[in-house]
C-alpha cells in the first residue's frame, strides 16, 4: 500500500494539467507530528508492504518536514519517493534523501518548448531555464524524469526524449496527459509518434553499454484493480480514498474524505467510495482492455460536472496507444533476457 502524502496546498509553479486546488486559500501545511504519526501507523499496518510517496505542492517548499519523514519511513527500509518540479532541488537537501534510500522524480516535459507550453510559474514566467539550472548540480543519472506529453507537444516527444536521455537522466516515465480529452488528430499524432519511439528503444537496446532504461507499463487487463493500491493523506491531516478530491480546497465539502489521523481510516467507507467508481468506470469502458485504470479521470470528471464517460473513454484511447507500445517494447527486452 502507498500512502501518498501531499504536504501542503502550495506550490511556486502553475502547471496547466496539474488538478490540484493550490494557492487557493490560506496555507495548509501538514505538521511533522501529524506526518511522522501517519507514517507511524501506516508501518504498522502494513510492515514491509507500506511505501510512502512525498507530494505537494512542491514539496520541497518544507524541506524540513519532507526531509524528517523521509528519514522515519525510510529507517524502516519502506520505499521512499519525492516527486519535485525541480526548482528547489539544491544538492545538500536532494543529499538528504539520497541518503535514506528515496527516489527522486523530477517533472521535466524535455526541451524548454514543450516544457515551458505547461509548467509555468506562478506569475506565468518560463521554467525550464530555472529547473535546469538547479539539477546542473546534481548527479541526473540517479534522478527520474517525468515527463507529459500533451496534443500540443506530442510531434516532439521522441526529440523530447533523446534530450533528457543525452541530458543524463538513466530512468524516464512518460504518461499521456489526462487533463483534456485527445482529439483524432491528437490520437493519430501520438500513434505516429510512439512507432518512432519504438524504433529508437530498440536501436538504444542493441547498444553495448546504453545506460538509460525504460519503465514499460503492465501488459493490458480487463478487470479493475484491487483497491488497497494506495491512500492519501492530505495536508490537513485527514484521509480520502483517491488524490482527485483534492482537485477542491481544503474544508470545502470533500466527501471523498475517509478519516483523520486521530480516528484512522474508515477501511469500509474508503472501499465502498472506490468500488463505486470502478463499477461506474468498467460501465463507460464495456470490456475493453486497460492499461492505466481511470478513477482519478472519472472522478476528477464527476467533480467538475463533465459527461465522466465520455472523459473516460477519449483518455483511455491515448492510454491504449502509449501502454501497448511501451508493453511491447517490455516484452521484447523479457524475451532477449
Amino acid at each position: 500500500m502507498n500512502l501518498l502524502m501531499f504536504l501542503s496546498d502550495r506550490c511556486n509553479m502553475a502547471c496547466d494539467y496539474c488538478f490540484l486546488a493550490l494557492n487557493t486559500r490560506p496555507a495548509t501545511i501538514l505538521s511533522e507530528d501529524d506526518g511522522a504519526r501517519a507514517v507511524d501507523a501506516h508501518l504498522a499496518r502494513f510492515g514491509r508492504g507500506a511505501r510512502f510517496t512525498l507530494l505537494g505542492g512542491e514539496p520541497l517548499l518544507h524541506p524540513q518536514l519532507a526531509a524528517a519523514l523521509a528519514r522515519r519511513a525510510g529507517a524502516s527500509g519502506a520505499k521512499v519517493s519525492l516527486v519535485t518540479n525541480g526548482t528547489k532541488a539544491a544538492p545538500e537537501i536532494i543529499g538528504e534523501f539520497m541518503e535514506c534510500g528515496a527516489e527522486i522524480s523530477v517533472s521535466l516535459d524535455g526541451r524548454a518548448a514543450s516544457h515551458d507550453a505547461h509548467r509555468r510559474a506562478l506569475g506565468g514566467g518560463p521554467t525550464h531555464g530555472g529547473v535546469l539550472k538547479v539539477l546542473a548540480k546534481l548527479d541526473l543519472r540517479r534522478l527520474r524524469a517525468n515527463l507529459v506529453i500533451s496534443e500540443d507537444t506530442v510531434a516532439d516527444f521522441l526529440a523530447n526524449i533523446e534530450w533528457l536521455r543525452r541530458r543524463g537522466f538513466a530512468r524516464l516515465s512518460f504518461h499521456a496527459d489526462a487533463a483534456r480529452p485527445w482529439t483524432r488528430q491528437g490520437l493519430s499524432s501520438l500513434s505516429a509518434a510512439l512507432a518512432g519511439f519504438s524504433r529508437y528503444a530498440r536501436l538504444l537496446q542493441s547498444g553495448a553499454s546504453s545506460p538509460w532504461q525504460l519503465d514499460s507499463y503492465l501488459r493490458a487487463r480487463t478487470e479493475p484493480p484491487a483497491v488497497d493500491e494506495e491512500l492519501v493523506l492530505g495536508a490537513d491531516g485527514r484521509y480520502y480514498a483517491g488524490d482527485a478530491w483534492l482537485s477542491r480546497p481544503y474544508g470545502a465539502g470533500l466527501d471523498g474524505a475517509v478519516g483523520g489521523l486521530r480516528d484512522g481510516v474508515d477501511w469500509e467507507k474508503r472501499g465502498a467510495i472506490l468500488a463505486g467508481i470502478d463499477r461506474a468506470v468498467a460501465r463507460a469502458l464495456d470490456g475493453a482492455p486497460y492499461y492505466t485504470w481511470p478513477r482519478e479521470t472519472w472522478t476528477l470528471a464527476e467533480l467538475a460536472g463533465r459527461d465522466a464517460s465520455a472523459d473516460v473513454r477519449a483518455f483511455c484511447e491515448a492510454d491504449a496507444l502509449l501502454g501497448g507500445a511501451l508493453s511491447a517494447l517490455g516484452r521484447e527486452r523479457e524475451t532477449a533476457r
